[in-house]
């Protein structure tokens, strides 16, 4: 398997619910928390192993209050704070949209957790975002600024009902979810950067 595609999350649990799935097949990038390591490490990264396409995965908080505990969603935008927005390529969001792959929606990052169900709804409001993290508009801005193919898809491991007690509870089993999701796309994206779709 070619090591041309990297994994990245920014815990060292999410790294290890995906090495169970994923094995060594592809490098795992543990970034840390916030927006800040997110482009430290990433560049680095980049600059060592020069990836030609990433998948940022891993948990993230609901802000829709329509979207449910456990549910993976694709954004096609994910932006930061300040309003700066980093989408999916056009191209190739459609080469993973014909290949079933539900690309739409916006998510945020933040610098300090979500919690409130008040905060989560406010946010929602305020930017249309469905799902807020601390690490995925600065992973899609370093692999923009690579030219790199980049996408972030997260399970939502928290809600305004189940609070942050929610993450800890169904944590591996929302990880094990999810690595099996990206062990899916990660076989789609490999097979699209062997024919040099991407």
């Amino acid at each position: 398997m070619p090591k041309n595609l990297l994994i990245g999350c920014a815990l060292k649990k999410e790294a290890a619910e995906l090495r169970k799935k994923l094995g060594f097949n592809y490098p795992i990038e543990i970034t840390g928390l916030g927006p800040d390591r997110t482009l430290r490490n990433l560049e680095e990264s980049f600059e060592r192993l020069k990836p030609d396409a990433l998948i940022f995965t891993g948990v993230a908080g609901q802000l829709n209050p329509e979207c449910e505990l456990g549910q993976i969603l694709y954004p096609e935008t994910w932006c930061l704070e300040s309003g700066t927005r980093f989408s999916v390529e056009p191209r190739f969001k459609s080469l993973l949209v014909e290949r079933g792959i539900p690309i739409e929606g916006t998510g945020i990052t933040v610098r300090k957790p979500v919690v409130r169900e008040e905060a989560r709804l406010k946010l929602h409001a305020k930017t249309g975002a469905s799902i807020c993290d601390m690490e995925s508009a600065a992973a899609m801005m370093i692999a923009s600024s690579f030219g790199i193919p980049c996408i972030a898809p997260k399970i939502i491991s928290d809600t305004s009902r189940s609070g942050m007690l929610g993450f800890y509870l169904h944590f591996a089993r929302n990880m094990e979810k999810m690595s099996r999701e990206t062990a899916a796309l990660a076989e789609i994206m490999v097979d699209l950067l062997e024919r040099e779709l991407l």
